[in-house]
């Protein structure tokens, strides 16, 4: 067993207190805190996390300029991938599995082969901060965002840049394409998302979504719509092809961080207050609050066939959780435990 894992513990899923009138608060079925690497004691702050389209493997970036692949059944450390020398802020799977993209502090996109941990190509990133990335769903197009005004989109096999659109504010914090492929939405400081048209690169909608900075975006899987959140802790549903507002959630104790549709009406929102909530969009209802976080709940990562929900924090640690409604088919280790 690696020794960057300190401990697996699982808890009962609904272990929490329901409270007439108010959402049940769920604990985490695997709780999996990392240790420091590199020589050093300081923990890594986790930033982002990534699902392998499979549900089997799961990857992670932080301050501590690591890339590290898990594995989800048995909890074991697959590999780290060396390559960033500076905070890595995204990490994302391709659609067929096969590559892994990463980004960060250091100006740099790095496209990962799974199967052997090499790097197939390092791009000629911007003079900017990486912040988002975002595959199409057919695995063509690889979104980059950052501190500065532009989406630039790369080809998604050879890295090759395709083509830079831009937006209206200096600091582009999410960055999503639709499921059919031919809508981008990305958002930041300006509290504004821009949608375009992928075909043309015309702009689609420009919408005044927020009074503070976005820092999530989500499409809904059958596209019908776009959750957007951030530092004004309001929640928001749009459709994306009329930019019409279906819903709004007040104001919540946190600012949202990561958003990630589970299922149609039911979308998880991670927040600075170390809390999880699954809304139903629907009627505006919280459902269940998924606890156990100690810091922001930086990024989330959902697989429906296998009903995984996953999230990383500013706590140097990654939750794994069967959320309610979801099919609980998490692989476990023996006796429900993983030691050193």
């Amino acid at each position: 067993m690696s020794p960057f894992w300190a401990a697996l513990a699982v808890v009962l899923s609904a272990a929490g207190i329901s409270v007439a009138g108010e959402s049940v608060g769920l604990q985490a079925q695997r709780v999996m805190p990392l240790r420091a690497g590199n020589g050093t004691a300081v923990l890594p702050v986790l930033t982002a996390v990534s699902l392998s389209p499979d549900g089997r493997q799961f990857a992670t970036g932080g301050d501590d300029h690591m890339v590290r692949v898990w594995n989800v059944g048995d909890g074991k450390l697959v590999r780290e991938l060396r390559g960033h020398t500076d905070w890595v802020r995204a990490v994302v799977y391709n659609p067929t599995g096969q590559v892994l993209a990463t980004g960060g502090d250091d100006h740099r996109v790095i496209y990962w082969d799974v199967a052997t941990g090499q790097a197939r190509r390092t791009l000629p990133g911007p003079s900017q901060v990486i912040y988002c990335l975002a595959y199409s769903q057919d695995g063509k197009l690889l979104a980059a965002t950052g501190f500065d005004n532009k989406v630039r989109l790369y080809d998604g096999v050879s890295g090759d840049l395709v083509r830079e659109l831009a937006g209206t504010c200096d600091d582009i914090r999410a960055v999503a394409f639709s499921p059919d492929g031919k809508l981008l939405a990305a958002a930041g400081r300006d509290g504004k998302v821009h949608i375009w048209d992928r075909t043309t690169g015309r702009v689609a909608h420009d919408i005044s979504a927020h009074k503070q900075r976005v820092r999530a975006l989500a499409f809904s899987a059958d596209g019908s719509q776009l959750a957007t959140g951030g530092e004004d802790r309001f929640l928001r549903i749009w459709n994306p092809h009329t930019a019409a507002e279906l819903h709004a959630i007040a104001s919540r104790p946190g600012k949202i961080q990561s958003l990630v549709y589970l299922g149609p009406g039911r979308l998880a929102a991670g927040a600075s207050d170390n809390a999880i909530r699954i809304w139903n969009v629907t009627t505006e209802k919280e459902e269940a609050r998924l606890v156990g976080h100690t810091g922001s709940v930086s990024s989330l990562d959902y697989q429906a066939q296998a009903g995984i929900l996953i999230s990383a924090s500013f706590d140097t640690s990654v939750r794994i959780w069967n959320p309610p409604g979801a099919d609980r088919k998490v692989v476990e280790g023996p006796d429900r435990r993983i030691t050193r």
